[in-house]
């Protein structure tokens, strides 16, 4: 039975049904009754053509109807109706494409389910497109398989192109930055100067976009000349980046930003309806560089019972639901930060001078207030509007510095004490703490990398970290409690099956400890035993890269990584979109006035979210390393010592002694076949040593190269040392 063949013919008579009604057994008469699928009566008198068909058992047909009926009712394509089914119009999907190395096309739905696009189907689309999609029917893990019909909208506005070829009439060059099947670009001689068209030389490096109106042929696309990338006094490694991932670090012009320049009486319209907190004591804890102070906290030791605020920039009140600001930071989602500069989600009139809680000036909060005891337990939250005038303007040093002394009656270190208290608790609790370091890049004047240093976690950072889980896991639990459909913070338990892998590299190293299950208790058990150095570094590696990923979505689902039964984002609505629509949700329910979003927006919202969080993140690693490879160029430095990170069949990546800076081996240094000989997660056979090498393996490498396009850095192999493992009794 060529049930594709029948699921695409199910698709073409429901797009044809576009906004009317149908029942499953409209359906499922149509097609279990159809001469085509039906096994013809041995009767008629062409029956000796049909003998070498297949038979198709009508239970498989209905199966087959209910199953793809099914796919379409969760994607929102036909919508229950009573006893009908109201077909979607237009019969379409709608989503951001990713393109993947081999050229097919993947799309998350905002019922966290993916659409396949097979290659041939992209009708290219390029990554980060917005595209409309018809499905074809069910593929491989029974998910929706589908074809590209429209591009929406592109991912970005301009593209790098390197020069390939060029005749008397036309320039040709190949797309940097961008993954799939090989896209080539053309540039006609008549759409620029000839003065410009003569200076174009092979392998000069182009910013073009593309030409509207006109279609790509066999990935062949039209496109217009802006101008030289060298042609700029910009920083290129972060125009790069900003193309690359589309972003404009200025909000459009269109966007009105007339607000009062100071916060008052006479310029707040729910003045009178806001709690006055200027005269308690608060202070933010922030960067030194920090222009952007989302929150602020204050603390009061009433003897029994401890007395915490925790102020949010209220941002709800300047950002109006709907407007064009708004649908504008909805669409950027995030800020991001790209080395030594920031895209803002707000424009700067905001997010570094009205809603930013800068000291002894009024601002606008949405404040938690909590209850709790000297022993890290909140017995009660509240939450309301307030008032604030921020006392002083602390950095993590300066806060540290108070916390070291410990004098017993400094206000800061009466903070730290609580807030250790209430860490000390949730990590009973079951609260999962790898120790994993992060470094940062030392910039100078002109703002070029000058070294790599590791990020030292202070006791400030772990105070300020501990009070906004507070407020988060307090909102949460608020609206959770009073069913108001909010988006979650969301992060899943680790998947039963990645135990195995982690049991056994404990085993390869010589622990004779097991993690029997998932639980918080399992898991530290096995952190705590192993003791640092380049196996618990891997160990922590390996344990980071089982947990599922954490996402924005409507099912109040828990924090896993926390140990929180409730979590949601609310202390950085300045910087995250999400914190924002929890601003809304909250003060609705506050109110008790009218929903702030439906389910269902709120789902859309949380993928889109998700989305924009999962594209800041990869264009922030981008970033981060090209500039350490551009400090690595620049101290000359050409042997290291490292330690092996991770295997694939072509390639070995190695960590490098230089803070955290990640190479890469090609598997020519360990066999001269096509592909090194995988053993396990953990190791591989090299014929070239005839030996088994393993993740942690100690290796003395040398610098072959400096790939700025592939961003990373090659290396070569130089010798090797494998340390016996000695069996740990524990």
């Amino acid at each position: 039975m060529d049930t594709y063949k029948i699921q695409r013919k199910i698709i073409e008579f429901l797009d044809q049904k576009s906004g009317k009604d149908i029942t499953r057994q409209e359906i499922k008469k149509k097609f279990t009754e159809s001469s085509e699928f039906k096994r013809p009566d041995p009767k008629t008198k062409k029956v000796k053509s049909f003998k070498r068909k297949e038979k198709v058992p009508r239970k498989e047909i209905e199966f087959l109807i209910d199953q793809l009926l099914n796919l379409l009712e969760a994607e929102g394509l036909l919508i229950p109706n009573k006893k009908y089914l109201t077909v979607a119009n237009p019969f379409r999907l709608t989503g951001r494409i990713s393109i993947s190395r081999r050229g097919d096309g993947f799309i998350s739905l905002p019922s966290k389910n993916e659409i396949f696009v097979p290659g041939p189907m992209t009708n290219s689309a390029i990554t980060g497109d917005k595209v409309e999609v018809i499905p074809l029917g069910v593929g491989k893990r029974d998910r929706l398989e589908a074809e590209v019909t429209n591009i929406v909208k592109r991912g970005r506005v301009l593209y790098r192109m390197r020069v390939r070829e060029k005749t008397n009439k036309f320039v040709f060059g190949n797309f940097l930055d961008m993954l799939g099947e090989g896209k080539e670009g053309v540039l006609h001689v008549k759409s620029i100067l000839k003065d410009t068209f003569d200076s174009i030389q092979v392998n000069d490096t182009l910013i073009v976009k593309f030409k509207e109106g006109t279609l790509p042929q066999d990935n062949l696309y039209d496109v217009s000349f802006i101008r030289f990338e060298s042609d700029t006094k910009e920083d290129s490694d972060l125009q790069r980046i900003l193309m690359k991932y589309n972003y404009d670090p200025v909000h459009p012009d269109f966007i009105p930003l007339d607000f009062p320049e100071e916060v008052s009486e006479k310029t707040v319209t729910d003045w009178n309806t806001r709690t006055d907190l200027r005269d308690l004591y608060a202070v933010t804890i922030d960067g030194i560089t920090a222009k952007d102070f989302d929150d602020a906290i204050s603390f009061v030791d009433e003897g029994n019972r401890l007395r915490v605020w925790i102020h949010i920039a209220d941002v709800s009140y300047y950002v109006e639901k709907d407007s064009p600001l708004d649908k504008e930071a909805y669409e950027r989602a995030t800020s991001v930060y790209l080395a030594n500069r920031v895209v803002p989600m707000l424009p700067p009139i905001l997010s570094e001078d009205l809603c930013s809680l800068v000291a002894n000036t009024n601002r606008l909060a949405f404040t938690v207030e909590m209850e709790a005891s000297k022993t890290g337990e909140i017995y009660n939250a509240k939450f309301y509007k307030s008032v604030i005038k921020v006392n002083t303007r602390y950095t993590y040093e300066m806060a540290e510095e108070e916390i070291k002394a410990k004098d017993p009656k400094n206000w800061m270190y009466q903070v730290s004490q609580f807030t250790e208290a209430l860490r000390k608790r949730r990590m009973e609790a079951g609260r999962i703490d790898l120790n994993l370091r992060e470094t940062t890049i030392t910039w100078n004047e002109r703002k070029e990398p000058v070294g790599i240093v590791n990020r030292e976690r202070l006791t400030s950072h772990i105070l300020i970290e501990e009070l906004m889980l507070s407020a988060n896991l307090k909102v949460d639990e608020f609206l959770r409690k009073r069913k108001a459909p909010s988006l979650h913070r969301i992060h899943e338990a680790m998947d039963e099956e990645k135990l195995e892998t982690l049991n056994h590299f404990l085993q390869l190293n010589g622990y004779n400890i097991q993690i029997k299950d998932t639980s918080y208790t399992e898991i530290m058990k096995a952190v705590k035993e192993i003791e640092d150095g380049s196996v618990g570094k891997i160990f922590n590696y390996l344990l980071l890269r089982s947990f599922m990923q954490a996402y924005y979505g409507s099912d109040p689902l828990g924090h896993w990584g926390l140990g929180f039964k409730d979590y949601c984002h609310f202390t950085s609505p300045i910087r995250r979109y999400p914190d924002l629509i929890v601003h809304r949700v909250l003060q609705a329910t506050l109110l008790e006035t009218e929903r702030a979003y439906s389910e269902n927006e709120i789902a859309v919202m949380g993928l889109h979210c998700s989305e924009e969080e999962r594209r800041a993140a990869d264009a922030e690693r981008d970033i981060v390393k090209i500039k350490s490879f551009r400090y690595l160029e620049s101290t000359g430095i050409q042997e290291f010592k490292g330690f092996i990170v991770g295997i694939r069949p072509s390639q070995i990546f190695v960590e490098l002694d230089i803070s955290n800076l990640e190479g890469v081996l090609d598997k020519s240094e360990f066999t001269d076949e096509f592909e090194v000989t995988i053993k396990n997660d953990f190791s591989f056979y090299s014929k070239k040593y005839s030996k088994i090498f393993f993740i942690g393996d100690p290796v003395s490498v040398s610098l072959d190269r400096i790939d700025f396009e592939e961003i990373k850095v090659f290396l070569k192999l130089k010798d090797f040392k494998k340390d016996e493992p000695q069996t740990k009794k524990k």
